[in-house]
């Protein structure tokens, strides 16, 4: 179950508006309410990683393996900027 919940991702339809929203504020053509709508997904997406995140923690403690030793034994790869 902790697995299905890591390998989930994130939503396609909603990975897309955020990727065409940043694109809008990358041209910075964001009006207002898209604006509000890139902060309410970005909100979203940070929401849903840190889920996934403690599935990662409640896997590695099923394991009795730290978190960077699943991580590992998963390949998964930490971000460049942790």
């Amino acid at each position: 179950e902790c697995l299905a919940k890591i390998n989930a991702g994130l939503p396609e339809a909603l990975w897309q508006r955020y990727q065409e929203l940043v694109a809008l504020r990358q041209a910075e053509q964001l009006t207002a309410e898209t604006h509000a709508e890139l902060l309410s997904l970005s909100n979203q997406i940070e929401q849903l990683n840190a889920e996934r995140i403690q599935h990662l923690v409640a896997l590695a403690a099923l394991r009795q393996q730290t978190l960077p030793e699943l991580m590992q034994s998963l390949g998964i790869q930490p971000p460049d900027y942790a």
